[in-house]
């Protein structure tokens, strides 16, 4: 484990709950959320951030109920806990971990003068009882230095994969996906998939032009 916390959840416990495991209540500040991206912080009872998140949606939805769960969140809702509230069990597909520089208004925010980060890129799934997996989007998080030191270990990159979309492409269906972020069977049978590296290197394409989004949020922000 990293400093005493447990690594990244992949599946069950959600990111947030490490956060309050360390902080105590945590809440969204919500600095936009249009049809197309949210951005916020998860900010603890000081009003200290303790995470920065910028998620990508895909171009709909695809049905009412997640609609109205994106209203919730959009309202102010903790993106994993409200769909848990609803119902939706979690997981995350890893595409990248990464390092990056701190802007100087988010080091306020975190509190911290290190002047770098920790950030992560996964597809955030969800799924309840009776339906087939979703995703909701693309959630890029970036954490304090105080949560998380600005390191890349050892199951940080064996927790990265292929987007869903190249995994697709070699005949890997979400289900698949979902299943193989919980068996470690079902992981070991993907990973020796042929086509597994290639789509893993397809993604970084796309990873690449997350990080430049992000970067142009971050850096426009004062």
């Amino acid at each position: 484990m990293e400093d005493g916390l447990e690594h990244f959840p992949t599946t069950k416990k959600l990111h947030t709950d490490i956060l309050e495991d360390k902080y105590g209540p945590i809440h969204s500040e919500v600095l936009e959320h249009s049809s197309s991206l949210r951005e916020a912080l998860l900010v603890d009872a000081n009003n200290i951030a303790r995470t920065y998140a910028l998620t990508f949606f895909p171009e709909n939805f695809g049905s009412i109920e997640i609609a109205q769960i994106n209203s919730e969140i959009k309202n102010g809702g903790l993106i994993g806990k409200v769909f848990r509230d609803h119902g939706y069990e979690i997981r995350k597909n890893v595409v990248d971990v990464f390092i990056i520089d701190i802007p100087d208004w988010l080091k306020s925010k975190f509190d911290n003068s290190s002047d770098h980060a920790k950030a992560r890129i996964s597809e955030f799934y969800a799924k309840s009882s009776v339906g087939s997996p979703i995703i909701y989007g693309y959630v890029l998080e970036v954490y304090t230095p105080d949560f998380r030191e600005p390191e890349i270990n050892a199951v940080d990159m064996a927790q990265i994969k292929p987007s869903t979309e190249m995994l697709e492409e070699i005949g890997v269906s979400k289900e698949d996906v979902w299943e193989s972020l919980e068996s470690e069977d079902k992981a070991g049978d993907l990973k020796n998939k042929k086509g597994f590296k290639e789509a893993k290197m397809k993604t970084m394409q796309f990873v690449f032009q997350l990080k430049e989004k992000m970067e142009l949020r971050l850096n426009s922000r004062k």
